[in-house]
């Protein structure tokens, strides 16, 4: 069993499929759900897939807390128009319940730091928390985001070869915050799934089969069968399929052996980001991927 802890938003559509996959996976104890920024609606949205998979207990914490939400930029809405449409225009009426202060709600979920926190956003409620409480420790921090280059990676996406540095979505949104839990000596181990890798990984119909055939005959768990569910409907709407970076991160989280890692220096370069071989950091990146695990992982 994994305890775990996510951080995400919800612009992309793959952060609240992922959300969906750990609410009521058999495997992970899902201790808490940390919204990036955290407005209102994506705290309703949050709350309603934790209630769809019977995780009312499970605690929401947003990173400026619910009293930001009467600011003219906690006002904003944030809630991509694929979650309505999907979903229905109810899972903004949905009740957000009890919110808590993201960085203050990790801080105490962290009193026991055998846990992984997985980040599929910015990460600035983790970042905030551990500038915020000295002493605070953690096992592991998976992060979706970070490059690998060819200097790394033996076969490279078409569209990032011959390139050492890229900018990266996540941690761009919160740079500091990321070199700075980089260099932490208070996290155990930090496992980044670069987008050279995770950018290759999309949502087909030959993966929907595939997915399909493996969770067959089984009885159906709430949370993976309304994320399969929102793959089919994105693939259905938009004609191609949803590039899964969240859930390759999620996938890894839960057993590493779905990428190839190596153990690397993370840089930032004129606001994009490498990584280098080295040695003694704690820190590793992944440079492959493989699918018949990754698709097996995603079935459980």
């Amino acid at each position: 069993m994994r305890r775990m802890i996510f951080e995400m938003e919800t612009a992309d559509p793959d952060d609240f499929m992922t959300l969906l996959w750990l609410a009521d996976h058999p495997d992970v104890e899902l201790l808490g759900v940390l919204v990036t920024p955290g407005s209102e609606d994506q705290c309703r949205l949050v709350r309603w897939g934790l209630d769809r998979c019977g995780r009312a207990e499970v605690p929401i914490g947003a990173l400026h807390g619910p009293a930001w939400w009467a600011t003219s930029e906690g006002k904003k809405a944030r809630v991509s128009g694929f979650h309505q449409a999907c979903y229905g225009p109810g899972i903004l009426e949905h009740p957000a319940g009890e919110v808590a202060v993201g960085p203050a709600l990790l801080a105490e979920l962290l009193r026991e730091p055998d846990a992984t926190v997985l980040v599929g956003a910015a990460p600035k409620n983790i970042g905030k928390a551990f500038k915020d409480v000295p002493g605070l420790r953690l096992a592991r921090w998976v992060q979706q985001g970070g490059f690998a280059g060819d200097n790394l990676v033996a076969e490279p996406l078409e569209k990032f070869r011959g390139r050492l540095t890229c900018p990266s979505f996540n941690p761009g949104g919160a740079p500091r915050e990321t070199l700075a839990l980089l260099a932490s000596p208070q996290i155990g181990e930090r496992r980044f799934v670069s987008k050279n890798v995770c950018h290759g990984v999309v949502y087909t119909e030959a993966m929907r089969e595939a997915l399909n055939r493996r969770v067959s005959g089984r009885s159906p768990r709430s949370g993976l069968t309304r994320m399969i569910e929102a793959l089919d409907r994105y693939l259905a709407d938009k004609g191609v399929g949803k590039a899964m970076h969240d859930l390759v991160a999620a996938a890894c989280a839960l057993d590493e052996r779905v990428c190839d890692f190596v153990e690397v220096e993370i840089y930032r370069e004129k606001g994009e980001w490498g990584a280098r071989a080295m040695e003694g950091t704690n820190t590793r990146i992944s440079v492959g991927f493989h699918e018949e695990r990754f698709l097996d992982v995603l079935a459980r």
